[in-house]
């Protein structure tokens, strides 16, 4: 009997694994991104997951937080090396597609790591100093969660597996 070739390559498979990657870390939208630090560590406040950080949110009429660019930009980018690693599986775009991915995934990924840094505090109508110093306090209460730090590992994974197709001949 004659061997039969399978049409499915490594490079497929790798870009595969990294489109379910970068899925998982866009899932992370859903997970608490920032952590409630307690000085004593007994009081535990609300987490703040990745919706909320992104897209702002109200408690009683009183918006807490604002949309945040960055955080929203960190999705977006996942998604994007999502769509790029799917048109790499189906071999379009050439090496457009595996780079494009790559890049996408690998900042998404770093971006992960500055949700904290990206949170937008709602300040009022404060400004200057005053405007700082209430954002930095409301800051220094989170510490980054389990969403953030996942959410970034799963993309730097996913950003590399579509780097290593690049030098994967089939």
């Amino acid at each position: 009997m004659a061997k039969s070739k399978s049409k499915i390559s490594l490079g497929k498979i790798v870009a595969c694994v990294a489109a379910v990657l970068g899925l998982a870390a866009i899932i992370m939208l859903f997970v608490p991104q920032l952590s409630y630090k307690s000085v004593t560590g007994l009081d535990k406040g609300d987490s703040l997951n990745g919706l909320k950080i992104t897209f702002g949110y109200k408690e009683k009429d009183v918006a807490i937080l604002n949309f945040s660019v960055g955080n929203f930009l960190t999705y977006v980018l996942a998604l994007v090396g999502v769509v790029f690693a799917v048109l790499a599986v189906f071999g379009k775009l050439g090496k457009i597609a595996p780079i494009v991915s790559a890049a996408a995934f690998i900042v998404s990924g770093v971006f992960f790591f500055c949700a904290h840094t990206f949170m937008m505090v709602n300040v009022g109508k404060l400004t200057g100093d005053a405007a700082a110093a209430v954002s930095d306090t409301f800051k220094g209460l989170y510490t980054l969660g389990a969403g953030a730090i996942v959410g970034g590992i799963l993309s730097l994974l996913a950003g590399l597996a579509m780097a290593a197709k690049l030098f994967i001949k089939k």
